[in-house]
């Protein structure tokens, strides 16, 4: 069982996750104590806990929870599906996003799949979105098996098969997990704000082959994908997030999230280690390292393209870019959009160097 050693969880932020495996507070250096059932509904919030190293069971479970869940009463209620992947094709780098996302108690654009690619090398850049009609989308309980007009998405913890069409590229590829998965928050639920849980996992380390075809020509491709599974309520006071997944030379994963919501502003990382063990840690709100603003010519939103991650927890200090021109963003049927864009980072990790690439998404506008 993985073994958790959290840091300096944010009280506000992991409340739920820590009354529900918890089940007490505990103090610093102090051992977990045994789990109660997890409740039907949310609940109240609990101190923060430090240091605790026993066995923390997880509120997720990858060999099911890849399935559609029941839809809970919110009109904003979703389910995601999502990954990121640094490929390599003749000599060529490319990054690849495909994402599908529900909100089956919302009467229109309920049903949605994305996909984009960059092309790292030359900095060709292109993305798709479809609006599915509710009676043309399937998406399985219990069970990955995704079907939609242009998208398959098929297969379990193990292994998945994916296949995009779309007017102008398409993409067959095979993802393989090649270690742990990652729940957020170590226990795979957490506040995304103002109190409202989200339930997250990930596979952050996906081997990656197959085939992309972009404008007529076909790459044969091979890499490693960051998977991310969430579902919950989308709180409706949410003002904007950051999301960023970067994979460390050591095989740390870490996964960072930055939200503002109306009443709470969050920041905080989940670090899987290779052996499955976590830390959870506060990080320095992101909003007092951005820089190099960027407008979206299209949907007038701002985004910054330069970021400083500061982990006080880690040592760790870190510069984070987009690759390649800024306009990676996705627009959405409100006429709103979102960044989803490829990134790098060096800096430095537990006070030594490291470089990498990663993605970065982001909601809301960041007009200073």
């Amino acid at each position: 069982m993985p073994t958790s050693r959290i840091k300096r969880p944010v009280a506000a932020l992991v409340s739920t996750a820590a009354a529900l495996t918890f089940g007490a507070v505990a103090g610093p250096s102090a051992q977990a104590t045994p789990p109660p059932a997890a409740p039907s509904t949310p609940p109240a919030a609990a101190s923060s806990a430090s240091s605790a190293t026993s066995g923390i069971p997880a509120v997720v479970d990858p060999a099911v929870d890849l399935g559609r869940h029941a839809a809970g009463p919110e009109r904003t209620w979703f389910d995601s599906v999502y990954f990121t992947s640094s490929v390599k094709a003749g000599g060529q780098e490319f990054g690849l996003q495909v994402h599908t996302r529900i909100l089956p108690n919302r009467g229109e654009a309920a049903y949605r799949w994305t996909f984009a690619v960059i092309n790292k090398t030359t900095g060709w850049y292109k993305d798709h979105a479809l609006v599915v009609e509710p009676e043309d989308y399937r998406w399985s309980e219990g069970k990955l098996d995704i079907k939609a007009p242009g998208l398959s998405w098929t297969g379990d913890s193990v292994r998945q098969s994916v296949q995009v069409e779309t007017p102008w590229g398409a993409l067959d590829v095979q993802l393989e997990p090649t270690g742990p998965a990652m729940n957020y928050a170590s226990t795979g639920v957490f506040n995304l704000v103002d109190g409202v849980p989200n339930h997250q996992f990930a596979f952050p380390e996906m081997r990656t082959s197959g085939t992309l075809a972009v404008d007529g020509r076909k790459h044969g491709i091979t890499g490693t994908s960051w998977l991310d599974r969430q579902w919950g309520e989308m709180p409706m006071s949410l003002t904007r997030w950051t999301w960023m997944n970067l994979s460390m030379p050591n095989g740390d994963k870490v996964a960072v999230w930055d939200t503002v919501g109306s009443r709470t502003k969050d920041s905080w990382a989940t670090v899987l280690h290779p052996d499955g063990s976590y830390d959870v840690v506060d990080v320095e709100p992101l909003v007092q390292g951005v820089s190099r603003q960027w407008t979206s010519p299209a949907t007038g939103q701002t985004y910054p393209t330069r970021w400083r991650i500061s982990i006080p927890a880690l040592r760790s200090e870190l510069d984070v870019r987009v690759i390649g021109d800024p306009d990676q963003e996705i627009e959405t049927p409100d006429g709103s959009g979102y960044l989803e864009a490829a990134a790098a980072f060096t800096g430095t990790y537990h006070g030594k160097k490291v470089r990498g690439e990663n993605y970065v998404e982001m909601t809301g506008d960041w007009n200073p």
